[in-house]
């Protein structure tokens, strides 16, 4: 390979993740500052990232098997439909009407709002992010350590390989259970809608490129985000490897309780999914009907491996 190829090859497996964070940020700060309602603002940016990752994908893959359609494409575009945009666009406003309510009963009780309004908003930024991550982490591992949730959560890991639609694979339930609970405190905390619309943006732009299937170096960075480099190895089908990383945006909180793995000895499994489940619906349909036919689905894959 020529050498000017690999060193813009390098710059890119750098520079991509970054740079685009950045860029979404900035533009939804900029859309804000032009007056744009704040439950808009982040759309464009997102939108725009989603579509630069894509396109990424198809010249600078990082796992060769992983370009290909394993039946799974339509089936991630009814998630992004129904969880990423009905569950989040229906259900988000009732959710931060109710914590403006409840942040008025904390503010009347302790005096005065607990969030530091008057820092920078990127400031603000930063302190929503680890603040945030504290539920969402919690609420991730407890997903993969009670039966009763990983029903609901079981979905996000059948994915048969790793792209940027992985990032809405989720189900309604567990995609509510995941976002609205930080929404929920940060604007009980008094945190306002402009950051809001930035902490969105953050969170949204990170997912694509947490699932993408990108060649991605971000070095120091993946001491603070749970980056693809780690996330690959929470998509692996051994438990050991599964159970870990299970930091939604940050890795900080997987830091402070030792659930961190990125093993340089081996590059993350590029088979992964469901070990234990393989009869779990692949199916937009009995994806979304799969909680509740849990024991069903779990009855029908003990038999396959029996006769396997």
């Amino acid at each position: 390979m020529p050498s000017g190829k690999r060193t813009g090859e390098r710059v890119f497996e750098v520079a991509i993740f970054p740079l685009t964070l950045a860029g979404a940020i900035g533009a939804t700060l900029a859309l804000l500052r032009a007056g744009v309602d704040p439950a808009l603002s982040f759309v464009g940016p997102v939108v725009a990232s989603y579509v630069l990752i894509a396109v990424c994908e198809k010249f600078f893959p990082f796992e060769a098997s992983w370009s290909e359609p394993k039946g799974d494409r339509g089936v991630d575009l009814g998630h992004l439909i129904v969880s990423g945009g009905f569950t989040l666009g229906t259900l988000r406003p009732f959710v931060l009407a109710a914590a403006v309510a409840a942040a008025g009963w904390l503010a009347a009780w302790l005096g005065d709002a607990l969030w530091p309004g008057d820092w920078p908003l990127l400031a603000q930024l930063v302190l929503a992010l680890v603040v945030g991550e504290f539920f969402m982490y919690w609420t991730h591992r407890l997903t993969h350590t009670y039966d009763a949730l990983w029903r609901i959560h079981a979905l996000h890991h059948s994915a048969p390989r790793l792209y940027y639609l992985n990032a809405v694979r989720f189900h309604p339930i567990d995609l509510a259970l995941s976002i609205f609970p930080p929404l929920f405190v940060l604007a009980m905390l008094g945190a306002q809608e402009p950051l809001l619309a930035l902490f969105t943006a953050t969170t949204s732009v990170h997912g694509a490129f947490q699932h993408a299937n990108l060649k991605l170096r971000c070095g120091p960075l993946n001491w603070f985000f749970s980056m693809a480099e780690l996330h690959r190895w929470h998509h692996s089908r051994l438990p050991q490897e599964a159970n870990s990383n299970f930091g939604q945006n940050l890795i900080v909180w997987d830091v402070v309780f030792g659930t961190r793995l990125l093993p340089r000895d081996r590059r993350p499994p590029a088979d992964i999914g469901l070990s234990d489940l393989p009869t779990f619906p692949m199916g937009y349909l009995g994806q979304l009907t799969s909680p509740f036919r849990w024991a069903r689905i779990k009855r029908e894959s003990a038999e396959a491996a029996e006769q396997a």
